[in-house]
């Protein structure tokens, strides 16, 4: 589908068919409202409220993030866009980026997000690939200047008819000047039709857009609210990119759908989240593992009062079971270990009461409305404890890849389910473990080897703080391991040192590294993913150099 097509996008009969889309109605899975429903319901009830606060200082109630959202639509129309249309928005976060999102799904158009850490290549292809007509970001973020290089790129970006800049806007058009229009007043759009097209993080091909309905993401707000016990008391901390996946199910939507608070934080630094949460008596917050043990290291008690806080969310590797038992231990909150993706949103979730070893060791049940399976490469599934890749069911599932309609044919196999890619076992108990990506397999001479699997048994040793295992090429055995790491010491743990602990464990030989490669850090994308594409390159790059 080429930049300039009109939308057209199957419907969710055509997706899921008859049978489902009637089961997820009556079930009330799906619930008919628009996204924008949701917010205009709570401004109706308690527009005092407070409803988005960022850490420069300002704050939203309901009743003005309505006004000003329903402003921003007016604005846009007036403008030219339409219902359907789609709207770029890269947006770092500020209390604007809630603004814009509920803005352009209140219009009817459709938000492509884009995360604040893209520079122009990555812009110029979202725009492109979705035939954007109108892009928002803001002036300037981390000293990068965004709307020059929107300015640079716009010639390559045909179908984008106008820029529109939050904070000195240059020559562009002024956000204050789409916020001065009367507020919207036109209908809303369908529950079913498209809402956000989500981009995958792309650490190993090119991103795919995932197109998402309000009744799709609804599924995950609700889902996540479920697995955080959310209540009218909580206040939600968002240090993750509002513009990407769990930043708009969780910080934009789920604190809307429940009606509390979200505080969102504009720069990752572990110490300004203490402060954040501290000042504002947050309650809970969904991030990477990363951020979890950043703050660990940072936590004074002295300064940070935390006595609020008492969820902490974490999803996109396996976590430590030492992890949990400090973040417990220290902050006094409980830990749960979640699993999604951008095309199934929430999958699975630990439950409120699982003992730490369960959270150490699984990332949770199937959430409700889930099918979940784990099944073999026919389709069939696996006896609890045997691998095999996840196949899922749910209400939560995108409707298609936007411009990919072969992988979209790819994604599902013939009987509706979302085949993840992703490789876990199963226990008796319907626990499910993440044990890595197909294709983040290594298959030396025929065996494979999973990556995840043998990095969780390197960070226990004492000089491992950080660790990714990728391919290598070989001549002989097609691929071998390389461990890159980031080390606790000078000159680091050596393949000897690794091979150690690996065989202590039991661990079968073929699974050991067969090279490390010391480094200050691993390349990670802004929502805490190793981007192992760039590892990969790296080692290919050094094997035939030489070295």
């Amino acid at each position: 589908m080429s930049a300039t097509t009109e939308w057209k996008v199957p419907g969710p009969r055509q997706v899921f068919g008859d049978e489902l889309v009637d089961r997820y109605l009556a079930e009330g899975a799906w619930e008919g409202a628009t996204i924008a429903r949701f917010l205009a319901d709570w401004a109706d009830a308690s527009p005092d409220d407070d409803a988005v606060i960022d850490d420069g200082g300002r704050r939203l109630s309901a009743g003005e993030l309505r006004d000003q959202a329903w402003r921003l639509a007016s604005g846009l129309a007036r403008r030219g866009v339409r219902p359907g249309d789609r709207v770029l928005a890269q947006i770092s976060n500020r209390v604007e980026a809630v603004v814009a999102f509920y803005g352009i799904v209140r219009l009817g158009a459709v938000v492509i997000p884009a995360q604040a850490a893209l520079r122009r290549h990555d812009v110029e292809s979202l725009a492109n690939r979705t035939g954007a007509v109108l892009a928002i970001t803001v002036d300037e973020y981390r000293r990068f200047g965004h709307r020059e290089m929107f300015e640079e790129a716009l010639p390559s970006m045909p179908t984008v008819r106008e820029l529109v800049v939050i904070g000195e806007p240059g020559g562009a058009t002024p956000w204050a000047e789409l916020l001065a229009a009367a507020p919207y007043d036109g209908p809303y759009a369908e529950a079913d039709d498209p809402a956000v097209v989500m981009f995958t993080s792309g650490t190993t091909a090119q991103p795919k857009g995932c197109v998402h309905t309000s009744n799709t993401l609804m599924v995950t707000s609700r889902g996540t609210g479920r697995a955080m016990g959310i209540g009218p008391d909580d206040v939600m901390f968002m240090p993750s990119p509002v513009m990407h996946t769990t930043g708009i199910a969780v910080g934009i939507l789920s604190s809307v759908l429940n009606r509390i608070p979200c505080v969102l934080q504009s720069v990752w630094e572990p110490r300004r989240a203490l402060e954040n949460i501290s000042e504002h008596g947050c309650t809970m917050t969904i991030g990477a593992t990363t951020f979890a043990t950043m703050m660990l290291a940072a936590y004074d008690p002295a300064v940070h009062d935390i006595t609020s806080f008492r969820y902490f969310g974490l999803a996109g590797a396996p976590i430590p079971a030492e992890v949990v038992r400090r973040l417990q231990d220290t902050f006094g909150c409980r830990v749960g270990a979640l699993y999604g993706s951008t095309e199934g949103l929430i999958i699975s979730a630990t439950r409120l009461d699982d003992p730490i070893e369960r959270i150490a060791t699984s990332d949770g049940v199937a959430a409700p409305g889930v099918s979940l399976e784990v099944v073999d490469p026919a389709g069939e599934p696996l006896p609890p404890g045997e691998e095999g890749e996840i196949a899922v069911r749910t209400p939560g599932r995108f409707l298609c890849y936007w411009d990919d309609d072969e992988r979209t044919a790819d994604a599902l196999d013939e009987r509706g389910r979302l085949r993840t890619g992703d490789l876990g076992r199963m226990d008796a108990d319907g626990y499910v473990r993440i044990t890595g990506r197909m294709a983040d397999l290594i298959i030396r001479g025929g065996m494979n080897i999973s990556a995840a699997e043998v990095e969780g048994l390197l960070l226990e040793h004492p000089q491992v703080s950080d660790v990714a295992l990728v391919a290598m090429p070989d001549e002989r055995l097609g691929e071998r391991a390389c461990a890159f790491v980031v080390s606790t010491s000078r000159s680091g743990p050596t393949v000897a040192d690794l091979a150690a602990l690996l065989a202590e464990r039991g661990v079968a030989t073929f699974k050991f590294p067969e090279r490390v490669e010391v480094v200050d850090e691993l390349p990670r994308n802004p929502t805490g993913k190793v981007e192992k594409f760039k590892l990969r390159q790296q080692i290919r790059d050094l094997i035939a150099s030489g070295a």
